[in-house]
């Protein structure tokens, strides 16, 4: 039925209230002080500065924009760069509404086969982008951390937790060593096997057993599978190295932009800052908005709505001279509108107004998370059958230098993958086929009851005929004899 809601769009509708929700409970504990004052500081708001956050937001989307043209133009060269920018904005749409932003990466890769890319082709530009990120987030993270921790330290406000005092930039360590775990662990996966073997045999069935892992054969697959995208893909970035280097450049322009933001806001409200020195105090608040980044993305919470103004608050209350909490918490209005409901604004608006046909989209039925893991099978897949081709065509005689991998060692990880996604999709025949059966058997059972009804009715309508007849018969038989006595 058309107008049914599918399970994918629930919960959607399930995040975008989860998301309403929090929002509004943020803000209600913002304004619950002095609403009134609140108020009366974003009235007095420096128009001026305001646009210049405004405008630098927007910068930043086309700086995003122009990074997903560069890995576009690897697979179609004439990808128009305000594509690039539509996609981006529906990502950040998307990402907005589901918790830690789980949801971009499946719009993007659907906004990508309607823009004539294929589908695992998508896949493989989402998860060059994924890399390269993720290498620029850590480097980054690094450097504020080796020479900003020590000096923001002084600056921010404790948090309570469980009763225990907590510097809320000492919580920044976790994050930064969870993006950490993520790109060095893909890489020692991809580059020790010993490490990878450990990894599957060991530790998913570890996790299994404590129940941190509810379905230990699709994570296996699902690990190895991103081991191999990642062979695939980090290989087909350095070998494109201005790829590399050119997007990594944009990802640290788009990172600083986008966390230079609060410093603009804060001049349109006339805080006065902690530093004398302009340079300075733009510095430390890239930083500070980089601590707050790394906080709130542990946060599952769609835009990690709630978590985001109290980090803020903590790590800006101090370093904003005798800042009134009015001042503060209309700084943290403006910050949120600005860096989070503008891009959900503008993304949704490009989503419902964007209009041109997927050229696959039968690749996106069923659940967006096992449709990415089942194009990236595809896509490793694809290079499986590049690979040996490239190998056939090589003679016996060439003196030509070994590969890093051989074709038997090639087959042997795809065949993992392959048989591992083999009895996934064999599971979820089975439960559909006995689904099946059960439908069958209730259509059998209602069947069965209609023809016996069917049955029934026939055989009492022929009983009913057969008492007329026999009416009929006895009346005609007391008029015969009745006319015969008349007679007599």
């Amino acid at each position: 039925m058309k107008g049914k809601i599918s399970k994918q769009q629930w919960k959607y509708i399930f995040n975008i209230s989860i998301l309403v929700l929090v929002t509004i409970t943020a803000f209600a504990f913002i304004l619950k002080d002095n609403p009134k004052e609140i108020f009366k500081m974003l009235s007095r708001c420096d128009i001026k500065y305001l646009f210049i956050s405004i405008g630098i937001m927007i910068l930043v989307y086309l700086t995003e924009g122009l990074i997903l043209t560069i890995f576009a133009r690897l697979y179609r060269r004439d990808y128009p760069y305000y594509k690039g920018v539509l996609n981006c904005l529906i990502g950040v749409f998307f990402s907005g509404i589901t918790p830690s932003n789980s949801g971009g990466q499946f719009a993007q890769a659907y906004t990508f086969s309607k823009q004539k890319i294929k589908v695992t082709n998508a896949a493989s530009i989402l998860f060059m982008h994924f890399i390269v990120y993720q290498i620029v987030l850590v480097v980054f993270g690094a450097f504020v951390m080796i020479f900003k921790f020590g000096e923001m330290r002084k600056i921010t406000t404790a948090i309570n937790i469980l009763g225990i005092n907590f510097d809320i930039i000492s919580l920044s360590v976790i994050g930064f060593v969870c993006n950490c775990l993520v790109i060095v662990g893909l890489f020692f996966l991809a580059l020790s096997e010993w490490f990878h073997r450990i990894v599957i045999k060991y530790g998913v069935s570890l996790a299994h057993k404590f129940h941190i892992i509810k379905d230990k054969e699709k994570k296996i697959l699902e690990i190895n599978t991103k081991v191999e995208t990642f062979r695939i893909e980090f290989k087909r970035l350095v070998s494109n190295w201005w790829v590399l280097l050119s997007s990594a450049f944009l990802f640290l322009v788009k990172m600083c932009l986008i966390s230079s933001i609060p410093y603009f806001i804060a001049k349109s409200m006339h805080v006065q800052f902690a530093y004398d020195s302009s340079l300075l105090n733009m510095i430390n608040t890239i930083a500070m908005t980089q601590f707050t980044t790394t906080i709130t993305g542990m946060v599952p919470i769609p835009g990690a709505s709630g978590a985001s103004e109290l980090v803020f608050q903590l790590m800006f209350a101090k370093f904003f001279v005798d800042c009134p909490q009015s001042t503060i918490s209309a700084i943290i209005i403006i910050w949120r509108g600005v860096t989070f409901y503008l891009g959900l604004i503008l993304g949704c608006i490009t989503f419902f107004a964007y209009h041109e046909k997927p050229s696959s989209s039968e690749a996106f039925k069923g659940d967006p998370r096992r449709t990415l893991l089942e194009l990236q099978v595809i896509n490793v897949g694809n290079e499986k059958t590049k690979t040996i081709e490239l190998a056939a065509l090589s003679t016996p005689s060439s003196k030509m230098e070994p590969e890093l991998l051989t074709v038997e060692e090639i087959e042997k990880h795809f065949e993992e993958v392959r048989r591992d996604l083999e009895n996934i999709l064999e599971r979820n025949d089975k439960a559909v086929n006995k689904e099946n059966r059960k439908k069958k058997r209730a259509s059998s059972s209602t069947s069965k009851k209609n023809k016996q009804n069917n049955k029934t009715t026939v055989v009492n309508i022929i009983q009913d005929k057969d008492q007329e007849e026999k009416v009929e018969s006895s009346t005609s038989k007391n008029e015969e004899t009745t006319i015969d006595k008349s007679e007599e």
